[in-house]
């Protein structure tokens, strides 16, 4: 009997679950937790890889991020110090804008062999860079060296992913210091346009006077005017005070800008002093504010009206002797001989004819301007301007009656004994030339002083000759455009007009 015995096929095993940790392939090496060992090479090497180190290191460039900084109590007023900040502010800034590198060169210039990396480590040995270059999976000799026992895992063929510390965001410094926003600077008022807008708001303020004055007349016993009829006596007391409180402090307005922007101070102060005219003006502003102060009670009273007239009447004075200053001036200019007329040949003679006409500190008239020769050096002319007071003294002058009032020579030496201070006051008027009038001069200011160098007192003779002319023409010019100047229009208001 035969027996038959049916033997099943081996079951094949299920498929793991999809969450399950993948275990070891066949033959596979236990993990390396902290280091490999080959029988080549190295002993141990981090896990951690090199080239993850060189990035880190060229990433951070050894700048660590700024701390407040304490200045002292007289840095704190400067504004520069406060824009600037501190210089490792600025260093974080350049090094993560990557302005460093480029302005220093630190990533086009090239590194000999052997020396330290951009991070400032030392690069590996040629023995580690072989086993590493062997090791890395893109190498044709990895797997072979590897083994068969080296399986890739699967993780490897996505892009590893590197996890670092966020860095505090910084941003760049607030204030631009390299960024230079042009401020304009509107041109100086026209003393004709002041001079106008002073007489106008005077002139109004007058009027507004000579009206109060009428109503003065119309005063009834009990103290009440015709035109309010007493009911409304408050209300008509207050237009009246904000009328004249309106137009009296534009007229103070006006005169305190024609005082402060005067082109010749010193002129204006010679007809009245500078305390008197500030005296004036505050005395008519306490009598304003008095007014406004009671709400105008009782209307504009009479001893008021007479202390604001007053006011007015002093300004409408002063500005009626300045211009009659102004034109003696004017006739005294047309009478000088050397403004205008042919002088080719004459020279000299037109200019010492100018500078006498300003030569007003000394008391001899200067010598005769002639022409340096070999036989009489230096001429009488040349030795009265030797020791550079005289020089300094016309300078200053010039620069009062022109029209641009800077670089006056404040500091010189009036006692001239010592051969240092003519020296020093040659310098002086040399360089005042130079930043005043732009005249640059060539002199020699030590064979002057000596009086032994002929070229130096020919050279002397030339300079002066060359900064009188050059002063002349431009003093002459400012004249010309002042006369020419045209008076700005005036709008005036005919009271009595009646529309059609």
């Amino acid at each position: 009997m035969d027996t038959t015995t049916s033997t099943s096929p081996p079951q094949r095993s299920t498929s793991p679950d999809p969450w399950a940790t993948p275990s070891l392939a066949i033959g596979a090496i236990p993990p390396l937790d902290r280091s490999v060992s080959t029988a080549s090479s190295v002993s141990s090497v981090s896990g951690r890889s090199a080239g993850s180190r060189l990035s880190d290191g060229g990433r951070r460039r050894g700048y660590m991020r700024p701390e407040g900084t304490e200045f002292s109590e007289s840095a704190k007023s400067r504004e520069s110090v406060m824009n600037l900040g501190t210089i490792a502010h600025l260093q974080y800034y350049f090094a993560r804008t990557g302005l460093l590198d480029t302005a220093t060169g630190r990533i086009a210039k090239g590194r000999k062999p052997g020396s330290r990396t951009a991070s400032g480590n030392e690069p590996l040995s040629p023995g580690l860079d072989a086993e590493f270059g062997i090791l890395s999976p893109g190498s044709p000799m990895s797997e072979h060296h590897m083994g068969e026992g080296f399986v890739e895992s699967p993780l490897d063929e996505t892009p590893s992913m590197t996890w670092e510390d966020p860095e505090p965001m910084m941003l760049p410094p607030t204030v631009s210091t390299y960024k230079n926003n042009p401020i304009y600077v509107p041109p100086p008022p026209d003393m004709t346009v002041l001079r106008r807008e002073l007489r106008e708001s005077l002139a109004e303020s007058m009027k507004h006077l000579h009206e109060l004055e009428k109503g003065f007349s119309d005063i009834q016993p009990d103290g009440k005017t015709a035109k309010n009829g007493g009911a409304d006596a408050s209300g008509w007391h207050e237009v009246q005070g904000l009328n004249l409180l309106d137009v009296t402090t534009l007229a103070i307005r006006a005169a305190k800008n024609y005082y402060t922007a005067h082109e010749e101070p010193q002129r204006l102060y010679a007809i009245k002093s500078e305390r008197e005219i500030r005296k004036e003006l505050y005395d008519t502003l306490e009598v304003l504010k008095r007014l406004a102060i009671r709400n105008f009670g009782n209307g504009v009273q009479p001893y008021e009206v007479t202390q604001l007239k007053q006011w007015v009447d002093d300004i409408s004075a002063l500005l009626d002797t300045e211009e009659e200053k102004e034109r003696e001036e004017q006739e005294a200019r047309e009478t000088w001989s050397w403004r205008d007329g042919d002088w080719t040949g004459k020279e000299r003679e037109r200019e010492v004819l100018f500078l006498r006409s300003f030569d007003e500190t000394s008391a001899e008239a200067l010598p005769e301007w002639t022409a340096p020769t070999d036989t009489e050096l230096p001429t009488p002319f040349l030795a009265t301007l030797q020791d550079g007071l005289r020089l300094v003294r016309l300078h200053n002058t010039l620069v009062r009656r022109s029209k641009r009032h800077f670089e006056q020579i404040k500091t010189y030496h009036t006692d001239t004994t010592k051969p240092y201070r003519c020296a020093d006051n040659l310098r002086y008027w040399v360089k005042a030339a130079e930043l005043r009038w732009d005249i640059k001069l060539d002199v020699d200011v030590m064979g002057v002083v000596q009086g032994k160098d002929a070229e130096a007192w020919r050279k002397f003779d030339a300079a002066i000759l060359q900064w009188s002319q050059g002063v002349r023409e431009e003093i002459t010019l400012e004249w010309l455009k002042q006369k020419n100047q045209a008076r700005t229009p005036t709008l005036q208001i005919d009271p009595n007009y009646e529309a059609l």
